[in-house]
């Protein structure tokens, strides 16, 4: 059951919304930024923040502003983060901003910078400072191979300035708005395009995988399935035949979604 933000939360987020950087999404630079990763004390559109969750909560932790319950360490974490803060240590550390979500998350310098607010909050002492020139280098930690699969599904992930509040690309946007590609066809393409690459890092036949996508096309074009309307690309739901055989392959505990999943 979804818990009410208490009144302390909603006016230290009031009071941080005062400054600009944090009233715009960190990754993507627009506005609407109501998600935040609490690992990194930044603020997100809903677009960016499922990407962020897609780096598991290890990596980077996400709550609403607006609708999850909040604990004071992470209220502190916020307190001492913010946008700001966190785009000019990446400077800093010569790490573009427009550099992809994924990629940039996994670099030394925003693994030091989520471990060092940490500690912050908790009152401990600081970590020691990044060797110079490193920041830009990957984790030294290996992927899990679930992390090197979505690495792969991701790779072509939005840069800032790319990606509208809600995930999709601005490219796409400007191309629908001018009458060149539709919703629908996108989405399809898209979903085929995932599940391509899900099979190939999971050894699956490709074949078998379209052909099941081309099975529900054809049911959407007889009407005998749900229309999904002209939702965004990555907030349109998919009956992919690869999801389904991750869900058989999961452990089935959902991560990432409340409080008390705090890796924090």
């Amino acid at each position: 059951m979804m818990m009410a933000v208490d009144p302390q939360a909603v006016e230290f987020f009031s009071k941080q919304m005062e400054d600009p950087e944090n009233a715009m999404c960190c990754d993507c630079g627009t506005e609407e930024a109501t998600w935040v990763s609490v690992s990194h004390g930044i603020y997100l559109s809903i677009g960016a923040a499922g990407l962020h969750r897609s780096l598991g909560v290890k990596v980077s932790f996400v709550q609403s502003t607006t609708m999850d319950s909040w604990k004071p360490k992470h209220l502190r974490m916020m307190e001492l983060g913010g946008n700001r803060r966190f785009n000019e240590f990446l400077k800093e550390q010569g790490i573009p901003q427009d550099m992809p979500v994924r990629e940039k998350y996994n670099t030394r310098a925003a693994e030091w910078y989520r471990e060092n607010l940490r500690a912050e909050a908790e009152g401990l002492e600081p970590l020691a400072q990044l060797p110079l020139g490193t920041g830009h280098l990957p984790c030294e930690t290996s992927p899990s191979s679930m992390q090197h699969v979505l690495d792969q599904v991701f790779a072509e992930s939005p840069r800032r300035g790319s990606m509208t509040a809600g995930g999709v690309s601005q490219g796409q946007v400007c191309r629908k708005a001018s009458g060149e590609i539709s919703a629908k066809p996108a989405a399809k393409s898209t979903s085929k395009s995932i599940c391509e690459k899900l099979s190939s890092c999971f050894g699956m036949n490709k074949h078998s995988v379209m052909e099941d996508e081309e099975e529900e096309d054809s049911k959407d074009s007889l009407g005998l399935t749900e229309s999904r309307g002209n939702l965004p690309t990555l907030l349109v739901s998919s009956e992919c035949p690869t999801a389904k055989r991750l869900q058989k392959l999961s452990s089935g505990t959902m991560q990432g979604f409340g409080s008390s999943d705090s890796p924090l």
